[in-house]
C-alpha cells in the first residue's frame, strides 16, 4: 500500500489518500452516492479503496457516513 500511496502522491498534488468524510471524498470533495458507499461498506477494512473520481485511497473512519451493516 505504501508504493501505491508514493505513486498517486507524486500525480496528486502531494496527496495520495483522501479522508472519507460525510459521504464526501477530502480530495476531490466528490459526495458520493448511496450505491457506491454500498459497495465500499461491504469491502473488507484491510482492503484499499479508492476514489472514483480523482482516484486516491480513501481512509474510512466512523465519520465516514457508510450506511451501518
Amino acid at each position: 500500500m505504501l508504493s501505491l500511496y508514493d505513486k498517486l502522491r507524486q500525480t496528486k498534488d502531494g496527496v495520495g489518500a483522501a479522508l472519507l468524510r460525510a459521504r464526501q471524498c477530502s480530495g476531490c470533495r466528490l459526495t458520493l452516492d448511496h450505491a457506491e458507499l454500498a459497495v465500499i461498506n461491504n469491502t473488507p477494512t484491510d482492503q484499499v479503496v479508492r476514489c472514483e473520481e480523482c482516484n486516491r485511497i480513501l481512509v474510512r473512519t466512523a465519520e465516514s457516513g457508510l450506511p451501518s451493516s
